[in-house]
């Protein structure tokens, strides 16, 4: 899962990426515009099932944050560099945008400036983006070339809510096509805005585009406690009245934004989590540990997290008959522990 990160200059999105990653980063790397970071996502259900399973190896979820430097405003002469960076977003699943909510060499933050920039720049990117595309198919279809199905309708929809400044994401239908998923739209990925805030400051009531979550941190605390121990951290957080590292609480987001889901997996090689959207079937799930369980899936052995360890072991819980066998269909649940019996 990539989730690239946004802002403008000097908002303070590269201390929001060094907060996130942090000591959790297990890979970080930088070329040219594109700083990213691989980070472990905590989980301590997964540590209590490691036990349970006897488990030398664990793999929790990962993240991959891309902290992106680039100014969408500057396009004029930088056609190159605004092609790289849409590649980049391409695969990304969410948007954060970063804005500034703390004095910058005297001058006052503007958040709700600094939305209504970030918003309207994601806007007229996309509808260059359409108008192209639509002028394309419509010299074709003048030429006797049949398009996509469905596809111009789309784009005439797309074209509408963008020139009306709104965000792709209001509509649902242009938001779960397969044909849009080609385009680099970024106001059609789930976003999240980040006020950044200074350590004194608490975070203003923004108007927020639709469908968009917000969450405030005190980025540049945040990064620095990064540096410190886990004990020294703890007393510094407490006393700024922080319940929990940056971290935690940007995956939680994302998750939610994502509307993700983790299930795990155990066994006496490894205990892994595994995220996937809700709603997701058992079938779907098991395609996500390997294709040949999606394609030979049998049925699924499920226990919840809690109730697993209720139990003390995963026998117990066997020999009590609470490990319930689901079928294809059965929706998977946040925190459940599945075995996967299929045939190939």
């Amino acid at each position: 899962m990539k989730i690239g990160i946004l802002g403008l200059p000097q908002a303070g999105k590269t201390t929001i990426f060094q907060a996130a990653a942090g000591q959790f980063a297990s890979r970080e790397e930088r070329a040219g515009l594109v700083r990213r970071a691989v980070v472990k996502v905590p989980d301590q259900r997964l540590d209590v099932l490691q036990e349970f399973f006897g488990s030398p190896k664990k793999t929790p979820a990962q993240v991959e944050y891309l902290d992106l430097a680039f100014d969408l405003r500057e396009r004029e002469g930088r056609g190159q560099e605004l092609e790289r960076l849409l590649n980049e977003l391409k695969p990304t699943a969410a948007l954060i945008l970063v804005v500034r909510n703390f004095e910058l060499a005297g001058l006052p933050p503007e958040p709700q400036r600094e939305l209504d920039i970030l918003h309207e720049e994601m806007i007229l990117s996309d509808l260059a983006i359409v108008e192209r595309r639509l002028e394309r198919l419509e010299k074709e279809v003048k030429k006797g070339k049949v398009p996509k199905e469905g596809e111009l309708e789309l784009l005439y929809r797309a074209r509408e809510l963008l020139e009306q400044g709104q965000s792709l994401r209001v509509d649902r239908k242009l938001r779960e096509s397969p044909l849009m998923r080609g385009y680099t739209f970024l106001s059609i990925k789930p976003l999240l805005v980040v006020i950044n805030c200074g350590e004194e400051t608490g975070p203003p009531e923004l108007e927020l585009p639709p469908q968009t979550e917000v969450m405030a941190l005190k980025g540049r605390l945040e990064a620095d406690l990064t540096e410190l121990s886990p004990e020294e951290a703890a007393i510094f957080r407490e006393e700024y009245g922080l319940s929990e590292p940056a971290l935690p609480r940007l995956i939680k987001k994302s998750f939610e934004i994502l509307d993700l889901i983790c299930f795990f997996t155990g066994g006496d090689k490894e205990t892994r989590a595994w995220p996937v959207r809700r709603g997701t079937t058992a079938q779907k799930a098991a395609g996500v540990v390997h294709s040949d369980m999606e394609r030979g899936f049998i049925r699924a052995e499920v226990i919840s997290f809690e109730e697993l360890v209720s139990f003390g072991s995963y026998t117990k819980a066997q020999q009590a008959g609470r490990v319930r066998l689901e079928g294809k269909d059965y929706l998977v649940q946040d925190g459940d522990v599945i075995f996967f019996r299929f045939k190939v």
